[in-house]
């Protein structure tokens, strides 16, 4: 097995290169390391690498830094046999580590190359526009969507990330997002059937439980049950949002008659007004009014090292 590292020594502000300097000093087996230098260069890096592997001889591609990283890692490569994907968290939110096991330590990934054990996971696909994006965690529209973008673009979060809690950066954001959001009308499609929401904040589609740095979005999550659980935000007040945000940490919003939540294999999301849309939390995209989303899972398609 060819073991290659793909390092995004900028991820939690620098985080991830001292993380890996940890690692280096105590690796034994043999590797190639990749530094990518702009933002996609992981993915291109991933693509790269995983035409490498064989049956004879696999690939494991670990990815070391944020939820970012992971992403275009996955986006890569997860759909390429005999590749294994493993990660190394090192970025401000990490909610890729806590819906997946990750390398924490030098122990258990020399433990890994020894055995080759892994775990197989779904993944979720967002049509958007003839494009395909790939997700592990979450695609989200509106609301949450507008918090993530207007957080990765801040120097707050740049500065928060020096002391280990960029994470922090997302609350601060919901309330600044709070005053310039405007909810939007929804229209659901899934097995044959419509449903219609007025005034929504968010709605995310989830293959994990967390997102937003922690928070517990989908309790019921589950990344290898080959289905999506759906949470759709509407008709509340910002002061209830707000209170939202703070019992989602606890899964306590799902006992607010505002928060609707549906499991699925695929669905349709369409929409009246321009919206905000992400997947695991980057990737984020300006949706023009009446533009349509189809999303579905493929079961058990990728293999996690662990």
């Amino acid at each position: 097995m060819r073991v290659h590292f793909i390092l995004n020594p900028n991820a939690g502000n620098g985080r991830a290169k001292k993380r890996w300097l940890q690692f280096n000093q105590q690796l034994s087996f043999p590797y190639e390391l990749h530094e990518t230098q702009y933002v996609g260069h992981t993915f291109i890096l991933a693509q790269d690498i995983a035409k490498l592997a064989t049956k004879e001889l696999p690939v494991c591609i670990v990815a070391i830094g944020g939820d970012g990283t992971v992403h275009e890692v996955l986006n890569g490569a997860a759909n390429v046999e005999n590749v294994y994907i493993g990660a190394i968290a090192a970025g401000s939110g990490n909610d890729f580590a806590r819906g997946y096991t990750v390398f924490a330590n030098v122990q258990q990934l020399e433990q890994f190359v020894a055995t080759i054990e892994t775990t197989v996971h779904d993944y979720g696909i967002a049509q958007i526009n003839g494009a395909p994006k790939l997700f592990v965690n979450n695609f989200g529209v509106g609301f949450d969507a507008l918090v993530a973008n207007t957080a990765n673009e801040s120097q707050l979060k740049k500065k928060l990330n020096k002391w280990s809690i960029g994470k922090l950066s997302y609350p601060y954001f919901v309330i600044y997002a709070l005053f310039t959001f405007k909810p939007f009308q929804l229209n659901v499609k899934q097995n044959g059937n419509q449903q219609q929401f007025q005034n929504v904040w968010f709605a995310t589609v989830s293959n994990q439980p967390y997102f937003g740095g922690g928070m517990n979005i989908s309790p019921k999550s589950n990344t290898s049950d080959g289905k999506l659980e759906v949470t759709v935000v509407s008709n509340l007040s910002k002061w209830k949002l707000l209170f939202l945000f703070g019992s989602v940490f606890f899964a306590k919003h799902t006992r607010l008659k505002e928060v609707y939540q549906f499991e699925t294999t695929a669905l349709e999301l369409e929409f009246s007004d321009s919206v905000m849309a992400h997947a695991d939390g980057e990737n984020q995209l300006l949706l023009e009014s009446n533009n349509k989303i189809a999303i579905t899972v493929i079961e058990k398609a990728w293999q996690l090292a662990k």
